[in-house]
């Protein structure tokens, strides 16, 4: 498997510098202020048993997971060790060496570079920054094959916070429809729309649909590790769960109480984070309309990432410059398998406002 761009990217970077200003993470809440949320979840947490736990997952949680969906119920749902984890035990259980995927890109590079290694051949769908991050639809008959056995969309989109429209929504899901093929729907920011409609999910449109989520993105809890995939098919969720016995086997106890308790109060959570991201996003504005010779972006639609682009030189020398002059960190857009042209922005933390602070005074000397 090829290095994790990103995630190397991140871990030499992430917790050494000053100003963090593309995490994909929201802003979190300590233990004690998720607790507060019920009088009796302390006292349920300090007498819990740390001994394995359900493979498929806590019921009680998978069915609170069930209830951010139409049309599901808890055994649609497996429970997972984050949102990379039903990336790996989706394509582990389903591809063999000469299988043919589809991807949605620029995209997280989990949902390309695991099919590749388990010898599938992946097709890049790039979506276009001059219409607004939206793919064509008209460009999948091209791109199938014979061998093709899934098509993989991450809506709400990393990096870009593109959000398919309605119309091209259905185009995907008839397309694969036609083509009998599984939709991987990669859906970690659904539920983070800035103000338009919510789309429905993979798993709902589709018995071949295939829907991921998890407590980091949406509701700031990435430390719970908690993650899931849900589908009508459970044939399809018992061959991931056989996948999953090589890989976590199960989740951790403490994690599963919390992220129930969470969904429990998931609307709180979610306004939480939105409510960050509508104020980074005018502070973008903000900054732009200030430096339009040195960045721009085409405004994202839902999530908490966006693309910042770099107007006068490489995005990865810009981003090496501010983090050495002004301890600035940016994702260059070569990390997700995209020309050198973009920054990737994250609007989830409080923070960003102090970064893009120093981020004005260093473009106020170039």
């Amino acid at each position: 498997m090829r290095p994790f761009a990103l995630e190397r990217y991140l871990s030499k970077h992430e917790f050494s510098v000053k100003h963090v200003a593309c995490a994909s993470d929201p802003d979190t809440l300590r233990v004690e202020e998720l607790l507060a949320f019920d009088p009796t979840a302390k006292d349920r947490l300090l007498g819990m048993s740390l001994g394995y736990t359900e493979a498929k997952g806590a019921p009680a949680l998978r069915a609170a997971i069930a209830k951010l969906y139409v049309g599901i119920e808890a055994d649609d749902v497996l429970v997972h060790v984050g949102a990379q984890e039903p990336i790996a035990t989706f394509f582990t259980s389903l591809l063999e060496p000469g299988d043919h995927v589809i991807a949605l890109t620029p995209t997280y590079q989990s949902l390309t570079s695991v099919a590749e290694t388990l010898g599938a051949t992946v097709s890049r769908w790039d979506a276009r920054e001059a219409d607004g991050w939206q793919p064509d639809p008209s460009q999948l008959e091209a791109l199938v094959t014979p061998k093709t056995k899934v098509l993989v969309i991450n809506t709400p989109q990393n990096p870009t916070g593109g959000l398919l429209t309605r119309d091209r929504f259905d185009a995907v899901c008839a397309f694969a429809a036609k083509h009998g093929l599984w939709l991987l729907g990669d859906e970690v920011y659904r539920g983070l729309e800035h103000g338009g409609p919510q789309l429905p999910a993979m798993a709902e449109v589709s018995e071949r649909g295939v829907s991921l989520g998890a407590m980091a993105k949406v509701y700031g809890l990435s430390g719970l590790r908690i993650g899931w995939a849900v589908c009508r098919d459970r044939s399809r969720l018992a061959a991931m769960e056989a996948a999953k016995d090589f890989m976590s086997i199960c989740a951790a106890g403490p994690s599963e109480m919390l992220s129930t308790l969470a969904l429990q109060h998931a609307s709180v959570l979610r306004e939480r984070t939105l409510a960050t991201v509508r104020s980074n996003l005018g502070l973008i504005d903000g900054l732009l309309e200030l430096f339009p010779q040195h960045l721009s972006w085409t405004r994202p639609l839902a999530g908490t990432t966006g693309l910042l682009r770099v107007r006068r030189e490489s995005a990865t020398a810009w981003s090496e410059r501010l983090l050495n002059e002004a301890g600035v960190l940016f994702a260059p857009s070569v990390l997700f398998d995209w020309p050198d042209t973009h920054v990737r922005v994250g609007l989830g933390r409080k923070s960003l406002g102090e970064a893009m602070g120093v981020l004005s005074t260093w473009l106020e000397r170039q």
